[in-house]
């Protein structure tokens, strides 16, 4: 017994012997339509290998496992291997059954191409990274000896990032800033008079108000009054005429009262009036709960004329009347007064600063452009420049266009889609829209809108428009190995 396990000791010994001699056949990899790529959460890796360019020898195998590597080679992943074997070799897997899960095995010199695909989840490193195949040669004895690595493809699946550069244009919007202050006041009369008393009832008040209103506007340095327009209303109590006579009469009191206060030039100052106002008193019942308010509001919006009007709701409705009479009569008794200036025009930068930081709604757009020139264009400040000039002129086009590119560079996506809304469609504006698309990551947007800018002549859009064709052109798997046809 002893004996008989010597010779098969020494036999075994001659047979590993002889595969431990080199290897004479060429082994050479060979693929055909060979696909790297991201299918959702998955990395896949497959291809076909031609088993007839790998003659191992009978006892020996060829062992080539694909293997993902980062490019900075932090972070690796080897694959399910493949087995190319010879003769003995092959056998002996098969008697065996000593693959590995997911192992594929066959012969050196099969007519059959080799299908390998492996899927393995996606990890962020892959992103940049290489897929090599790693080649080690094995016999019945000894572990696999390595061989070398062939490269085989190399990715770059990282977002394609495309940030095209912010395009701010002037503003130039320089009309006169107009401003107006309004108010009403209860001025009383003697009854069918039309002079005015300053001490009568309630007037040094009510005369009061429109005197403050004038006041402020005056002593405002920079506000320049350019027009008083005062309306009377009287009530519809009373024949026509005579409310005509006293309203037309009343409003030029009041006018000639404001007139001498102040010395205006009478050119600046205007008068109206409204002899009966049964719009104030349509307003007023529409809103109250009085008995047969639907009745009432019928006589008012009839087409009677105003006397046989009055009459009818004082004849149908002798008790909601006396209601009115008292609470809403002498309130439709009024006069109203517009008091319009102009802002006066700002030419020191340092005092257009001091205006800013004050009273922004006095400058006009340009008047916001001259302070940003000042100021770095990516500033904080610069920003909330854009920002305020927009917010005090939401219909100017280019404020609204500027505002957008701040807000894109602070982030705000939802902020700019709303500036953008009220920029226009100069190519100015559609460039931005581009720009928007593809700070979002919609690139073929931001293809079609670059093109259309381009189009219209803007040559930032044309040059952006050929750095996204190439960006988009550039593969994202680069395959370094040639496939057979």
């Amino acid at each position: 017994m002893k004996h008989t396990a010597v010779i098969r000791n020494i036999a075994l010994a001659a047979v590993c012997a002889a595969a431990a001699m080199p290897v004479a056949a060429e082994v050479q990899l060979r693929v055909r339509d060979i696909k790297v790529a991201r299918e959702g959460s998955e990395l896949v890796v497959a291809l076909d290998i031609n088993p007839r360019s790998v003659n191992p020898g009978r006892d020996r195998e060829v062992i080539f496992t694909p293997v993902v590597r980062s490019l900075d080679s932090a972070d690796s992943l080897e694959l399910t291997p493949i087995r190319i074997a010879g003769r003995n070799r092959y056998y002996s897997h098969l008697r065996n059954s000593d693959l590995a899960p997911g192992e594929q095995l066959t012969y050196g010199g099969s007519p059959l191409a080799l299908r390998y695909r492996a899927e393995v989840p996606f990890a962020g490193w892959m992103e940049r990274s290489r897929v090599e195949m790693r080649r080690a040669v094995a016999n019945c004895c000894d572990a696999p000896v390595a061989e070398g690595d062939t490269p085989l493809a190399e990715l770059d699946l990282s977002p394609r990032r495309f940030e095209p550069p912010f395009r701010y244009v002037a503003m130039l919007g320089d009309s006169a800033i107009e401003r107006s202050a309004e108010g009403r006041a209860f001025v009383d009369f003697i009854v069918n008079r039309t002079e005015i008393r300053p001490t009568y009832r309630r007037n040094t008040e009510e005369l009061a108000k429109i005197i403050a209103s004038i006041d402020k506007v005056k002593q405002d340095p920079d506000a320049i009054i350019t027009r008083v327009t005062i309306k009377g209303f009287a009530s519809p109590e009373g024949p026509w005429d005579n409310n005509v006579r006293l309203a037309m009469g009343r409003t030029a009191a009041l006018k000639e009262y404001v007139r001498e206060h102040y010395h205006f030039d009478p050119a600046i100052m205007s008068t109206d009036y409204e002899p009966e106002d049964w719009a104030g008193l349509r307003a007023w019942v529409e809103q109250c709960s009085l008995p047969h308010r639907d009745e009432i509001l019928a006589v008012i919006d009839s087409d009677m004329a105003p006397d046989p009007k009055d009459h009818e709701l004082r004849r149908r409705f002798p008790a909601e009347y006396r209601t009115m009479l008292a609470e809403i009569y002498p309130a439709l008794r009024h006069s109203d007064y517009t008091v319009k200036y102009r802002i006066r025009t700002f030419v020191d930068i340092e005092e257009l600063k001091r205006v800013y930081a004050t009273a922004p709604d006095r400058l006009r757009p340009v008047d916001f452009q001259r302070i940003a020139a000042t100021l770095d264009e990516g500033s904080r400040e610069f920003g909330d420049v854009m920002l305020t000039a927009a917010r005090i002129y939401p219909r100017d086009e280019a404020a609204a266009l500027n505002a957008a590119n701040v807000s894109m560079a602070r982030g705000d996506m939802a902020a700019a889609g709303r500036y953008l809304g009220a920029a226009g469609d100069t190519p100015e504006a559609v460039y931005t829209r581009g720009v928007m698309a593809a700070r979002t990551g919609d690139l073929d947007r931001a293809a079609t809108l670059l093109d259309a800018a381009a189009a219209a002549g803007l040559d930032i859009a044309r040059e952006q428009a050929a750095d996204l064709r190439r960006l988009r052109d550039t593969p994202a798997v680069t395959y370094l190995i040639t496939p057979e046809d």
